[in-house]
């Protein structure tokens, strides 16, 4: 049946492809729009205004989700923060988690708060917490190549008898590295020679270590003559910092000895220190561990008793592992990385609030 030029079916048919058409173009047009108020929303956030007044206001449960979320935080590291910031009207930790100054005041006042209570074990996670946090931070600088090494920092080159050689980062370019050659490495057996591999470390600001493989070009002198070593980029770059938590330098005198272990009446080890005691020096310590130097020659895998004097805290006695045991051939110093077995809880909370001087 055909139909008549002119009529409404036709008429509706001819215009169909149109409306169609015209639908379309407004849904794309209404997507257009909605697409470009949320860029000016997104741009809008990203201004240093709006950021300077999220920081400013009061943290709330959700900036705390969203800060887990991003950061990885367990369910219990979160509300723990939370609580904290809720308690002394936090500014917006969102913001603020990586604000070494503003996370420790938080934090100190937390710690003052829990001591006052004699909450030793809220303590401990408390420090828990910040180590975390600080971890988090620290891996957020992590750096994938020698290309990162800024210039003027400094790389080290160990060597056989416990000796280091520190070189100045004097120019970091697309295709190498110009070290500086320190005046007591120059011209002895442990000075590499062009084409020998080598291995270097290097601290970054942030005091996480770094160790690098990478092969000498060729040694040159800069301007006024200076020595410098040229190697090559690496991006086989590996993070060493695996301990625990933070350690802090001591340098003072200590006491230890050997231990006797003896099985109590549940089948728990129960440990004493032996008669003999020895005089060592307490290089650093952490909540978890610690490092003596001493010219005893003592191996690892031996437990010790030792006490510790840590400044403006007291003595206190920790029963620990050797875990490492490295010998300076120039010296005669043994220093031994001990590993906690045994320690008091507030002792340990003493030896964290130290190192993060709270």
């Amino acid at each position: 049946m055909d139909i008549a030029t002119g009529s409404p079916l036709a008429a509706r048919q001819t215009a169909l492809p149109y409306t169609v058409m015209a639908g379309a173009l407004i849904g794309i047009g209404i997507l257009f729009v909605l697409w470009l108020l949320w860029r000016i929303v997104q741009k809008r956030k990203e201004s240093p205004e709006y950021i300077e007044a999220q920081k400013n206001r009061p943290t709330t449960l959700k900036d705390v989700q969203a800060l887990a979320k991003k950061i990885s935080l367990t369910r219990q590291e979160a509300l723990l923060l939370y609580n904290i910031c809720f308690r002394f009207k936090s500014r917006n930790i969102y913001y603020l988690w990586n604000d070494t100054e503003y996370l420790d005041n938080l934090l100190s006042q937390e710690f003052v708060r829990l001591r006052q209570k004699n909450a030793e074990a809220d303590i401990f996670e408390l420090f828990k917490l910040k180590s975390r946090l600080e971890k988090i931070e620290r891996l957020q600088h992590n750096i994938p190549s020698s290309h990162n090494i800024p210039e003027g920092e400094t790389m080290t080159l160990p060597a056989t008898g416990g000796r280091f050689y520190s070189f100045k980062v004097l120019k970091n370019d697309q295709d190498s590295i110009s070290l500086e050659v320190p005046k007591n490495l120059e011209g002895t057996e442990f000075c590499p020679k062009p084409l020998d591999k080598i291995v270097m470390t290097y601290m970054s600001k942030q005091s996480i270590q770094y160790v690098l493989s990478s092969r000498v070009i060729r040694f040159q002198h800069g301007p006024g003559g200076v020595p410098e070593m040229v190697i090559n980029h690496s991006n086989a770059v590996s993070m060493q910092n695996r301990r625990q938590f933070k350690r802090a330098n001591i340098g003072n005198q200590c006491l230890f000895s050997a231990v006797e272990e003896k099985t109590g009446k549940r089948g728990e080890l129960i440990y004493a220190p032996k008669e003999n005691k020895y005089e060592g020096v307490l290089a650093d310590v952490s909540a978890g561990g610690c490092m003596i130097q001493t010219k005893l020659p003592i191996k690892r895998d031996q437990k010790l008793w030792i006490k510790l004097n840590i400044p403006e805290r007291g003595e206190f006695e920790a029963y620990g592992l050797i875990v490492s045991a490295q010998k300076n051939n120039e010296t005669g110093v043994f220093s031994l990385h001990i590993s906690f077995i045994e320690i008091d809880e507030k002792n340990r909370n003493d030896i964290f609030a130290y190192v993060y001087n709270y």
